[in-house]
């Protein structure tokens, strides 16, 4: 398993000169496993992600976690959607074909995306038994987890010759500690990444905001035995300095598990 970052960012694309390292692109994440291209999420990252893929693949595997903008944004602008030789088939979250298809609805009477989704020249449709809460990937068994995330939100389980790997993005873990069915969805996984787009002095005023901090995501993996943690979906608001001093903090506390942050262009073989 091959897995590739390209967006890392939460709520919304930060682009700047103070993103630089860690990325300002909202949630995406490419995987090749088994032969087959599975890309997590369609935030701005899948848009210098389609770039890489154009002419290369003619047929991706799309798994959608939650339809909320900053995981949808980037489908309009990812080239691909515009080869009609191009396969998408959509997954995971039950309504993410709907989802995608408003992108793209322009009968707003002040205006909408100028291509309509039915005159997208790719084939875009609901791949066949890529339902939760389990479906196969090749050689890959994918498991799904509801999460706790305002209108919903599930997790990833890939179990397969590289795996386990888990991916869980907008999820708040609560403050009384981790959820017992979250940690055997998570248990052994060789890399969980996890949202950590708060530090643990800055919950109080965003609980129920469905996004949790680097302490609660910790304890999680600790409570999991899991291999390496690596924090994603990072706060907007915080500079690449700002990233690194969470991923500073968290390592303090991490004891031997490894820790790390997302970046856009991180590359790990699984």
């Amino acid at each position: 398993m091959r897995l590739t970052f390209w967006g890392t960012r939460g709520s919304i694309p930060a682009p700047g000169p103070d993103t630089l390292c860690f990325g300002g692109n909202s949630t995406c994440l490419q995987l090749e496993l088994d032969g087959r291209q599975v890309i997590v999420d369609a935030g701005s990252g899948i848009r210098p992600l389609g770039l890489a893929l154009l002419g290369k693949v003619k047929q991706v595997t799309l798994l959608i976690t939650h339809l909320h903008p900053d995981h949808l944004m980037g489908l309009p602008f990812f080239a691909p959607i515009f080869d009609p030789e191009m396969t998408i088939l959509v997954g995971g979250w039950p309504n993410a074909l709907a989802g995608l298809r408003r992108l793209f609805y322009s009968g707003r009477p002040v205006g909408g995306f100028p291509v309509p989704f039915d005159e997208l020249p790719a084939s875009i449709k609901r791949g066949p038994g890529l339902d939760p809460p389990r479906f196969s990937l090749g050689a890959y068994q994918v498991r799904t987890a509801p999460l706790s995330h305002p209108q919903g939100s599930i997790g990833y389980r890939f179990d397969g010759p590289g795996g386990p790997l888990v991916f869980i993005t907008d999820n708040e873990l609560p403050p009384q500690g981790v959820p017992p069915h979250l940690v055997d969805f998570c248990r052994g996984a060789k890399v969980l990444i996890h949202d950590g787009q708060y530090l643990p002095s800055e919950m109080g005023p965003y609980r129920g905001r469905g996004h949790s901090d680097w302490r609660s995501a910790l304890a999680l993996a600790q409570a999991a035995d899991a291999q390496r943690l690596i924090l994603t979906h990072h706060d907007p608001d915080r500079s690449d300095d700002e990233v690194q001093d969470l991923l500073d903090q968290a390592r303090k506390h991490s004891g031997s598990l490894a820790v790390d942050a997302a970046a856009e262009g991180m590359v790990l073989e699984i």
